[in-house]
């Protein structure tokens, strides 16, 4: 009892740091939103002095004969003056927008984050509290973990998001850049480019849609665990060419919504890990709610691993999944996990938790 009160009191210092980050974020927040009115108001006035340049340029052209030199060189100046500032502005748009989206998606990983060191704190000073050796035992080691997880997720993100939709809309914007310019020139050729834009927008639409819904899928809230994991697993099954089945039973109400979160993430490291990992060509999922416990299974056909080897020798790798199915289960729902796998005969975890009560 006497080492685990400072972990309390660093649990909530570390817990008031990432709330004070929170509130900076939120008033960052606040003037992104108003710098991006501003600039984006700009932007629309400067859209339409582009048009009405560009109506001018025309005119000019139909009648060049009627122009001197001089009226042609001003119209031409101020053609390019507007869009080279428009481009700009565009730009500073999309900055913009790219840091609004980061400031948004940590304020979300702040919010789970300092969820979650409540909720250890809580235990840690129940545990001190009662006296008593039993239950979670809490230690610098976990506060570790907790950080170093958190940081590792938050570089996959920033990863998916630079090779993914970042690349993809700068991609998007100088195809649109192409299409204005031939406008004037090929209407024909800029049709057929506005088709094509088109087409791309909405598989970069379908695309940011997956990775917000392996981020945080909405329906979880709103339907529940049972039609997300069906949802989840059609998805991934699709993306990665692989055969999922998701099998429901004696699921008659809702889980609370840490549990639900905690399932789920637990579902979508092991399919991350099939799809990694075990060369398989299909996924069986089992959710059973009978009695006082619930029961996940995750297995795969696959090539499957020797798991005393894998641990010892590859820890930084095959390890390093079961570690956040482990936190899911163990640490934050006080229930086991079970790994079952041996070369060529595929691989079987589950995940044993208490049903929740009231």
């Amino acid at each position: 009892m006497v080492e685990t009160i400072p972990v309390a009191e660093q649990l909530q210092e570390l817990r008031e740091t990432y709330r004070q980050e929170q509130e900076r974020n939120r008033r960052e927040l606040d003037e992104i939103e108003r710098l991006l009115r501003q600039t984006q108001t700009e932007a629309e006035k400067l859209a339409q002095r582009d048009l009405s340049a560009s109506s001018q340029l025309r005119n000019l052209q139909a009648n060049i004969d009627r122009f001197s030199k001089e009226d042609i060189r001003n119209v031409f100046t101020m053609v390019q003056e507007v869009q080279v500032r428009l481009a700009s502005v565009r730009l500073q748009v999309e900055q913009i927008q790219a840091k609004q989206q980061r400031l948004r998606s940590r304020q979300e990983e702040l919010a789970t984050l300092t969820g979650v060191l409540a909720q250890v704190e809580e235990g840690v000073r129940s545990v001190a509290g009662s006296g008593s050796a039993a239950g979670p035992q809490v230690n610098d080691t976990l506060i570790s973990e907790v950080i170093q997880a958190q940081e590792k997720e938050r570089l996959r993100i920033s990863l998916q998001m630079h090779d993914g939709p970042a690349q993809t809309l700068s991609n998007l914007i100088l195809r649109a850049e192409i299409c204005e310019r031939l406008v004037d020139r090929d209407v024909a050729q800029a049709r057929s480019e506005l088709a094509s834009l088109k087409k791309a927008i909405n598989t970069t639409l379908q695309e940011t849609r997956r990775f917000i819904f392996d981020l945080r899928p909405m329906i979880l809230d709103d339907l529940g665990l049972v039609p997300t994991l069906r949802r989840y697993a059609r998805d991934f099954g699709e993306k990665y060419n692989l055969e999922i089945s998701v099998v429901v039973q004696n699921m008659d109400t809702r889980f609370p919504r840490h549990y639900e979160v905690a399932l789920f993430r637990y579902v979508q490291e092991a399919l991350n890990n099939v799809s990694k990992h075990a060369s398989a060509g299909s996924v069986r999922v089992v959710l059973d709610a009978l009695g006082n416990q619930a029961q996940l299974l995750v297995e795969d056909d696959g090539t499957g691993f020797n798991i005393a080897e894998a641990l010892v020798e590859r820890p930084g790798r095959v390890a390093m999944g079961f570690a956040v199915m482990r936190q899911q289960v163990e640490t934050l729902l006080h229930g086991q996990l079970g790994i079952e796998s041996a070369p060529g005969r595929g691989t079987r975890v589950v995940a044993a938790v208490p049903t929740p009560t009231g």
